[in-house]
């Protein structure tokens, strides 16, 4: 972060294949990865990652983690990953 509140972006990708990983998030109906990508655009376009992440609807603490996310690994960074929760109490009959 510079002395602005800018946090320092990777450009893994241009804008033109940032709005293309949009489009094929929503076409694939990935809400989560969609606004995460969008959270991504507005860092691009020099907003603070707090801003970024109001435009959004997350928490600071949300958007620090998607920032390191986007900065190690780019869309995959972004992608969520589910852990497959708590093991069924019930057994198949």
């Amino acid at each position: 972060m510079d002395a602005s509140g800018r946090f320092a972006v990777v450009e893994h990708l241009s804008n033109a294949e940032l709005d293309d990983a949009i489009e094929a998030a929503q076409k694939a109906d990935e809400t989560r990865l969609v606004r995460r990508l969008f959270f991504v655009k507005n860092l691009y376009e020099g907003h603070t990652q707090q801003q970024a992440g109001a435009a959004v609807g997350v928490s600071q603490p949300t958007s620090s983690r998607w920032a390191r996310a986007w900065n190690q690994d780019g869309v995959e960074g972004l992608r969520p990953r589910f852990g497959g929760g708590r093991p069924p109490k019930l057994t198949p009959a």
